[in-house]
Parts: structure tokens; sequence; C-alpha cells
């Protein structure tokens, strides 16, 4: 009996191992599985300016005690950069004034992407306040990518990639595929409650 026990008692220790030492967290509860999963991540406090030309800390005031929605396209970009960008605005309209979410539409391509092509961007996608289309240095920018896991050596052919999550803790779910607006819209109710 005694050797029962101590077989299940190891079945049970590397089952409890396993689902440890998972790399990345389980599915979005709600949500189907294969949609999102969870992961933190060590993001760098780099210079971001956005569609006005106003410079921001990616730790400062533009992300501290809010949740955040991140995507990342380029102005250029006819593929799959404007469908993200409804998935977007979509969000923008969804959300309620004044629950601490912020919106971030980042450059993959920051040697192109100025303020002023940024600006047409947001305003082509009706962007509120709350959402900012930010490029920077490339050097910067390419650290916040590289933190993000988000290799996008060839721009042109590039995978979607939204993130909802807290600079705080660098908790965030990634999606792993184009989302809906709506199942975006459900993890941020979910962080901001």
């Amino acid at each position: 009996m005694k050797r029962g026990w101590l077989a299940l008692g190891g079945a049970m220790l590397l089952a409890v191992g396993a689902v440890a030492l998972r790399p990345h967290g389980g599915a979005v509860p709600g949500l189907p599985a294969e949609s999102f999963r969870s992961e933190r991540l060590a993001l760098p406090d780099v210079e971001l300016i956005d569609q006005e030309a106003r410079t921001h800390r990616f730790k400062g005031a533009l992300t501290e005690g809010q949740v955040l929605v991140i995507n990342f396209n380029y102005t250029t970009c006819d593929t799959l950069c404007p469908l993200g960008n409804v998935v977007m605005a979509d969000l923008d309209a969804l959300l309620p004034a004044g629950q601490g979410v912020v919106l971030m539409s980042i450059t993959i391509d920051p040697a192109n992407d100025t303020p002023d092509r940024m600006r047409a961007a947001a305003e082509e996608f009706g962007a509120s306040d709350r959402w900012h289309w930010l490029t920077g240095p490339p050097a910067e920018i390419g650290r916040l990518l590289s933190a993000f896991d988000a290799d996008y050596a060839n721009i042109v052919l590039h995978d979607p990639m939204f993130l909802v999550g807290r600079v705080e803790d660098g908790r965030f779910y990634r999606s792993l595929s184009m989302p809906e607006a709506a199942d975006l819209k459900k993890i941020v109710d979910a962080m901001a409650g």
C-alpha cells in the first residue's frame, strides 16, 4: 500500500511540476484556449513618441495603473494592419469613457513611421484620446518589440499580435490569431474589475 501512495504522490508531483513549469500560463477564462495565452513579460522603459509628437516613457504616466491593449503595425501596410486597426477601432468604441484603459498601436517600422504618419493613421481609424499611435527611435522600438517577443524581421510578412495587460506586474494575454474586439473587451473588463 505504501508503495502505491508513493507512486501516486510521485505522479502528482510530476503533474504539478509540469503545470508549474509551463512557459506560458493557461487559457483566458471564457475564451477558447486557442485564442489567447497568459504570460509574464519583463518590459524595458523605452522612449516613445505619439501621433502628436509628444514624448512618453513606456513605464510612466502613459501606462501607470492602466490596462493596456497593444497591437503592432506600420502605416504603409495594406494587408493585416488595417484589419487589426479595425479591431482596435471597434474596441475603442466598445469601451466606456474613464475605464482606465489605454490603447496602443506601436509601429514595427520606426524608421519610416513619423508622428505625422501616425497622426494620419489615427485620424483614418477615428482614434479617441485613449488610443495612442506610437513610434520612436528604432533602437528603442527594437528593445520593446524584443521584450514583447514580437519578431518582425520581415515586416511585410508579419503575424497579427495583440496584447492585453499591465506594465506594473508584466502580466499580459497574447492573442494567437486576429481577435474580435468583444474578446479583447472581456479581458480588459476582467483586468480592470
